[in-house]
């Protein structure tokens, strides 16, 4: 059996649809790990092959609510969903304060949606520089 952090593994997974290879995929390359590079590579192949849709505002403008929605229709389509939801770092751990996720949580259970949270960690914008990686692992996943 491969090792859990092995780049050529998790290609493999991640391209046959496996969230939870995707999910680790997603933390060695948000977290710069040595198999990040390897990883990328392969992933950016998949580049633009998925729609993508930004959503950002102030706390309370309905970020949450919208992106539940889109969800929704999303799903109704027979589209599958990845999100990337990007929240303020915490100054004690480091990582994301996880912002009201009621919303789209509703979708955490429905296989063909896949809901990642990440730290902006300080960025200024608030994405972390690392996000474009985290989007090719989600092309690549579909």
């Amino acid at each position: 059996m491969p090792a859990k952090n092995d780049p050529k593994d998790l290609i493999r997974r991640v391209r046959k649809g496996e969230h939870a290879a995707a999910s680790r995929a997603l933390t060695l390359v948000v977290d710069e790990a040595p198999q990040a590079e390897e990883l990328s590579r392969d992933f950016f192949r998949a580049a633009g092959t998925v729609q993508k849709v930004g959503v950002s505002g102030p706390p309370g403008a309905g970020k949450s609510t919208l992106t539940g929605r889109l969800i929704g229709a999303y799903r109704k389509r027979g589209q599958t969903v990845g999100v990337l939801a990007v929240d303020p770092s915490s100054s004690l751990s480091g990582g994301a304060f996880l912002g009201d996720r009621l919303r789209i949580m509703e979708h955490a259970t429905d296989p063909g949606v896949f809901i990642r949270s990440l730290a902006s960690r300080g960025m200024v914008g608030g994405l972390t520089h690392a996000i474009f990686g985290a989007v090719h692992v989600l092309e690549a996943l579909g």
